[in-house]
């Protein structure tokens, strides 16, 4: 029987954490919707298709284990109405369950920097600012973030993390490919400040909150610590993937046409590229601070921007994904 039992395993943070667990000779249920790709888990990985329809299959899956990690999340999509289904009803179920079983000890819920919305300037934000999401996806997070401590009946844990980049990472692969051909395109003509965390320090993060009273009802950002510029980020990724690249400025007033378009052209899923994710580029800072999880949890995060843009580069080389 698996102590630890996790939704959206097949992501790419899900995925991620799966191996860590087993490098450690820990066990974990793999949640997975019916029909998903589950490309990035390993074979031997212990794979359990769900319908989140139907109470009783949820019951019995979620049954037996110690700590819930629900990442399961939409990230995009055109409507409030899906984000409300996928964010937040289906945590709702989820802390119905967690509560029933006597099993459960401890709801890990992975939310994101969209929950709190940006940072002001060059000063992150901790986990007592007053929280304005400014997304669909933010606002259903924090939605969610509600119910989880409200109506959960035992111990929780939410982790907010800022931009996670590493293998798997798609968000981010379409600037390793502009990148790759020499173009580093910028948003604005002034700095603009972002968090990030590599994959593998945030699965780290994740893990050094199991079971742990230090994290018990406590809300954690989850970054390296470090402050960076779209500049700094763009220099990295070039020397990751020994490149030169343009720097181009794209006037803010531009990104929201450019967003619709993309949208209006996307064949099949909604894009990466839309209105939501323009309006969250346009914003000057996107910092959160760490000091509360390096205190509490003893996170000791490694910065190695360059040599993490290094890995990422020959992960999606080796899976030609670029």
């Amino acid at each position: 029987m698996n102590k630890i039992i996790i939704t959206g395993a097949n992501g790419f943070v899900g995925s991620f954490l799966v191996r860590k667990l087993k490098q450690r000779n820990i066990s974990a249920t793999c949640v997975v919707r019916k029909g998903s790709n589950t490309n990035l888990l390993s074979e031997d990985s212990d794979i359990v298709y769900i319908d989140y329809d139907d109470e009783k299959q949820m019951k019995n899956i979620f049954s037996g284990h110690k700590i819930l990690v629900h990442l399961a999340a939409l990230t995009k999509a055109k409507k409030w109405d899906e984000f409300q289904k996928a964010n937040i009803d289906l945590t709702a179920k989820l802390i119905d369950v967690f509560n029933a079983s006597e099993s459960f000890r401890q709801f890990i819920f992975i939310s994101s920097q969209a929950a709190a919305g940006p940072s002001e300037g060059k000063n992150p934000k901790d986990e007592f600012a007053v929280s304005k999401p400014i997304s669909m996806y933010g606002k259903s997070k924090l939605k969610a973030e509600k119910l989880v401590r409200s109506k959960t009946s035992k111990m929780w844990t939410i982790i907010r993390p800022a931009s996670v980049y590493g293998p798997g990472d798609k968000d981010f692969l379409q600037y390793f490919r502009l990148i790759k051909k020499h173009f580093a395109p910028l948003v604005g003509f002034g700095k603009k400040y972002i968090s990030l965390i590599y994959v593998e320090e945030l699965v780290d993060f994740i893990i050094k909150t199991f079971d742990n009273e230090q994290a018990f009802n406590e809300i954690f950002f989850a970054s390296d610590g470090e402050v960076y510029t779209w500049e700094m980020f763009a220099e990295s990724l070039s020397r990751a993937v020994n490149s030169f690249a343009v720097t181009i400025r794209i006037p803010e007033i531009l990104l929201l046409p450019f967003a619709l378009i993309s949208e209006i052209f996307s064949v099949g899923k909604y894009p990466t590229f839309n209105r939501e994710k323009a309006r969250e580029m346009m914003q000057t800072s996107w910092l959160v601070s760490n000091r509360k999880a390096v205190k509490l949890l003893e996170f000791k995060p490694e910065p190695n921007l360059t040599e993490n843009l290094r890995t990422t580069y020959f992960w999606y080389k080796s899976r030609r994904w670029i």
